[in-house]
This record gives structure tokens, sequence and C-alpha cells, in this order.
């Protein structure tokens, strides 16, 4: 599978002690980036702004560890900032809203797929 960028993921998990949301970041080196922000000037273009991306599991070691989850955020490239909420980011952001894994069949084909608004 042919990659074209990485990203960073925040996942957000519950903190039970200090009773707050945590946001922990991860980079994936190679993915398959399709879409992004996008003007939308007729009606009938509603998923102009939608993403899609495919990491491939024979390109990214320790992709299981990850904890993708429907809502985490997604940020095209590699972002070493931390934050403690999502306006924190001064970049184009997605959350996560379609989770696919596709872990079957022949491993150069087995993917990850993320559709993000």
């Amino acid at each position: 599978m042919e990659t074209n960028t990485s990203l960073t993921l925040f996942h957000k998990r519950f903190n039970t002690e200090s009773r707050i949301d945590e946001w922990d970041r991860y980079l994936i080196e190679n993915v398959m980036w399709q879409g992004g922000k996008g003007a939308s000037i007729n009606k009938g273009y509603e998923r102009a702004n939608d993403i899609s991306v495919w990491i491939p599991y024979d390109q990214n070691n320790d992709l299981n560890a990850v904890p993708f989850a429907i809502g985490d955020i997604v940020v095209k490239g590699n972002i070493e900032q931390s934050i403690t909420k999502q306006s924190d980011l001064q970049v184009d952001n997605f959350n996560i809203t379609t989770l696919i894994n596709n872990d079957y069949g022949s491993y150069d084909m087995q993917h990850i797929f993320i559709g993000a608004k």
C-alpha cells in the first residue's frame, strides 16, 4: 500500500484520580491520507471536509498497541504539542467517526481504515 504522510493521534482517556480527561499522543509514521478542508459552494458537498485514512500494518510497527477510538482526534503530520482540550490545537484537526480494522487476508493488504470529520 502506498503512503503519503504521517499522522498524530490524540486519544482521550479519563483519569479517575484527577477526574479530568487527558489526551495521549501517538505518532503513526506511514499512512495514506486523502481529503481535508475544502470549500463547499453547493448543498451537495456536505462531505467536502471529510478525510479518509488507511494505515497499513506492514509499514507500522506495534499498530495493535495504539488505542484508536471513535471521537479521537487525528492531525496530518507530526504534532509534538501536548493538549488538554481539542481547541489547544492550532492546526486542522478531525474527529474519528468511522473505524474499521481490516486485519484479514494477506499481511501486505491488512490495514486500519479511519474516516473523520
